[in-house]
């Protein structure tokens, strides 16, 4: 009974800490900041992981923490973004910093069996562009804000395998914003707000060799999301609106509000690693983690309760917007050397693949190609107590769009786009 208890406290905590979670992505819109000793490692870790954050990384893992211990991190995430439009200039994205948590806990039933949960944010993504920024008739303001709460179990089959299971509860909210162009008097407001909750499984595996090497594998469900919501218009003409666009009369004043329904896909995974040691205090990681974002190839909204034909029609100008994304790699190289009883440094290197072409590249989520350095330590404060620093740089290259994207509602979003962020997090793990 004072073990459940334990769980329970440990799950409502998660509860409390993540509904904060808010974050900026990277690769798409995947955010992995559950652990400063995995981020430090450049998230190689899925073969050799032993702490309570294994139950996103490898499941498998939790089998080789032998007593209940669990973590609590926060991360800083600063996004910087600079386009310069073809048509001269140079425009800043609005700063912006956001506070990632995570909490982790696991515990051993048995010599062989162990469970886990946690909580974290995974995916996020907050775009803010001026409201007469040239981008505005695709994007102002986005935000998807992501809150994962993972339960998970392990068995040890033998002495050189173990395999884990867990299950995912995915809440998401979005927020879209852009401006409607009306060409003769000012821009009127587009909002569409929605949330949704779904979910989706995890199987993994941990292979020791030896006493040297150690190889890991993990295998991510899509999650298939589905929003409701609500679709926000203001500061609409109706008389303008049905001279440009043919639909804007059938619109009975200047703000407007129906129902929408949003569908989108989390992308299935597999994430190999493998795990080198060949002193005592020297360990060398690497991971190779493919994604299948080519499931994501359009975004499609529905208005179910309009009955308008005209409106419908306005409403769905552009629906459902071609994506056409294509899979994509994500590499992670770590060392970690430990330099005394109580301390331990480590570095790290990551590469994201963009999944996104191009043709269908929009400001509201500015992806590219992105390499990331990454430096950390962990300290034994006492036996039971560790503390785990890390700070990492993603610099993004430079992406030069031209595309048509805004071409039929007159504007354009060609420019080049420079993106960089810098991340800096904490973990404390406790050992019961």
């Amino acid at each position: 009974m004072r073990g459940f208890k334990t769980i329970l406290c440990v799950c409502l905590l998660a509860l409390l800490m993540v509904s904060a979670a808010f974050a900026a992505g990277a690769g798409a819109y995947k955010v992995e900041v559950p652990d400063a000793a995995g981020l430090s490692l450049g998230g190689a870790v899925v073969a050799q992981i032993d702490t309570p954050a294994a139950v996103y990384y490898n499941p498998a893992g939790m089998t080789q923490i032998k007593s209940a211990q669990i973590s609590t991190g926060i991360t800083l995430i600063q996004p910087k973004e600079v386009a310069y439009p073809d048509n001269g200039g140079k425009v800043k994205m609005q700063q912006q910093s956001f506070l990632v948590p995570s909490v982790f806990y696991v515990t051993p039933i048995n010599q062989k069996l162990s469970f886990g949960a946690g909580a974290n944010s995974s995916w996020g993504l907050s775009t803010d562009w001026a409201q007469d920024s040239f981008a505005r008739y695709v994007a102002t303001r986005t935000s998807l804000r992501n809150e994962d709460y993972i339960i998970a179990g392990a068995y040890q089959v033998t002495d050189q395998l173990s395999l884990g299971l867990g299950a995912t509860i995915d809440n998401s909210t979005i927020t879209k914003e852009k401006k409607i162009n009306q060409f003769i008097i000012p821009d009127a407001n587009f909002k569409l707000e929605g949330d949704n909750t779904s979910a989706g499984f995890q199987v993994s595996g941990m292979y020791k060799l030896n006493e040297k090497n150690q190889f890991g594998i993990q295998y991510v469900s899509a999650i298939r999301r589905k929003y409701h919501g609500k679709v926000h218009l203001d500061g609409i003409d109706p008389a303008t609106l049905g001279a440009f666009y043919g639909a804007g009369s059938q619109f009975p004043g200047s703000s407007y509000e129906t129902d929408v329904v949003s569908k989108s896909t989390l992308p299935q995974s597999v994430d190999l690693g493998y795990c080198f040691l060949p002193t005592d205090k020297l360990k060398l990681s690497v991971d190779v983690m493919w994604m299948d974002w080519s499931s994501t190839k359009e975004e499609e909204v529905a208005f179910p309760n309009e009955t308008n034909a005209d409106r419908a029609a306005f409403l769905n100008m552009g629906n459902p917007a071609n994506r056409d994304w294509h899979s994509a790699l994500s590499l992670g190289m770590g060392a970690e050397y430990k330099v005394a009883e109580k301390l331990r440094v480590r570095g790290g290197y990551y590469f994201h693949q963009s999944p996104v072409p191009e043709a269908t590249w929009e400001p509201n989520m500015p992806d590219s190609n992105s390499h990331s350095v990454a430096a950390g330590m962990g300290y034994d404060i006492t036996k039971s107590l560790t503390l785990d620093l890390t700070y990492s740089a993603m610099f993004y290259s430079a992406r030069s769009v031209k595309n048509d994207i805004a071409t039929n509602i007159g504007g354009s979003i060609d420019a080049k786009y420079t993106q960089w962020t810098n991340m800096v997090m904490g973990t404390v793990t406790y050992k019961f």
